[in-house]
């Protein structure tokens, strides 16, 4: 008996048979539901950009190498948070492939994104292992039980656990059912998030050094937010993650 041929035509059962983006047959044992080669057109966000919420400056900047380089918003602005670590751009593949994991459940898209967050802090020499406490970006319990699971949560628990550090998914809450903010106006989309989160015990956050987490970052009105409850509850420090950044 042909125990190879017999495993793989099991495997084949509980796999997709085409990429979701460009249509053409996965690999063997690809969980993802996008190809190695749809992957690795993802694009990184790379220098030059704000220093502190990752927003991309022109390329000819470059030259500057000003390390602490701020963008127009965060040089007049008092952010509630000290600065977002990002690693990729929320277009092409990566957009399409969070789209596939939020609105159409295909959780095996975490296997290689838990793969990109790696590489990410493999690069990055800032010390993760620091903070005392990784906190996602809640659902309002509505979405959540449509959805089935917090995509900012799975992600916050592949750092947590990467690091060895303690998630607390709980503490912050959503209160408010806030309507989707993908085609809202910055201004929209601050009247719509305000009052949508809060904090049960004030203790558990006070005085700590913490990474909050979402997927993406447009605006950052859903962020600051967050971290303004943070910095209500007495917290150290917020710094910010997401997975993708609009540019």
């Amino acid at each position: 008996m042909n125990f190879k041929g017999l495993a793989s035509g099991l495997f084949s059962l509980f796999l997709p048979a085409d990429c979701k983006i460009c249509g053409k047959a996965l690999e063997p044992l690809n969980f993802s539901y996008i190809c190695e080669n749809c992957w690795d057109r993802v694009k990184l966000l790379k220098m030059p950009h704000c220093s502190r919420c990752a927003k991309p400056f022109p390329a000819s900047l470059a030259s500057l190498e000003v390390p602490s380089l701020l963008c127009t918003e965060c040089s007049q602005d008092s952010s509630p948070f000290k600065k977002i670590f990002v690693p990729t751009l929320y277009q092409g593949v990566m957009k399409d492939a969070i789209h596939l994991l939020k609105y159409r459940r295909k959780k095996g898209i975490m296997k290689q994104l838990e793969k990109i967050l790696k590489v990410y802090f493999f690069q990055t020499d800032f010390p993760f292992s620091k903070f005392d406490l990784v906190v996602p970006i809640p659902l309002h319990r509505k979405k959540l039980r449509e959805r089935g699971f917090n995509q900012a949560e799975l992600l916050a628990r592949v750092i947590a656990t990467h690091f060895g550090l303690k998630l607390v998914k709980n503490n912050l809450q959503r209160v408010k059912a806030t309507k989707s903010q993908t085609s809202l106006s910055k201004k929209k989309r601050i009247e719509n998030i305000k009052g949508a989160f809060q904090f049960r015990n004030k203790g558990k956050f006070q005085a700590k050094k913490i990474l909050l987490v979402d997927d993406v970052y447009t605006t950052g009105t859903t962020v600051r937010e967050a971290a303004r409850v943070l910095k209500k509850a007495k917290a150290r420090e917020t710094y910010i993650f997401t997975l993708a950044r609009a540019s």
